[in-house]
């Protein structure tokens, strides 16, 4: 089956197009090797979704668990450098004081 691996990495993201097996895990997507290039965190750091949900335990499964189905996009977040709560307040705090 076909499935797409997604990662954005600053100005150059990177879009796979991969075939697997039927029974492949978010997981195993995740290590192989064509795909473990794209990424230099540790598989258990990432922050990784399908179709734009994020695989976090609470609404879908873990990537642990997650069956891969034909035609899904696995994707690959990029760390936040700063809270976008955060960045709202401080910025409010810059227009008041302005």
């Amino acid at each position: 089956m076909k499935i797409y691996v997604s990662i954005q990495q600053g100005v150059n993201p990177s879009f796979l197009e991969l075939d697997v097996s039927e029974s492949i895990t978010a997981k195993e997507v995740l290590e192989l090797p064509e795909v473990k290039k794209l990424y230099r965190q540790e598989i258990n750091l990432l922050k990784v979704g399908v179709n734009g949900g994020e695989l976090d335990g609470k609404y879908k499964a873990k990537p642990l668990n997650y069956r891969m189905s034909h035609g899904e996009r696995l994707e690959i977040y990029k760390p936040l450098f700063q809270d976008p709560k955060e960045r709202r307040k401080n910025k409010a705090k810059i227009a008041k004081n302005s």
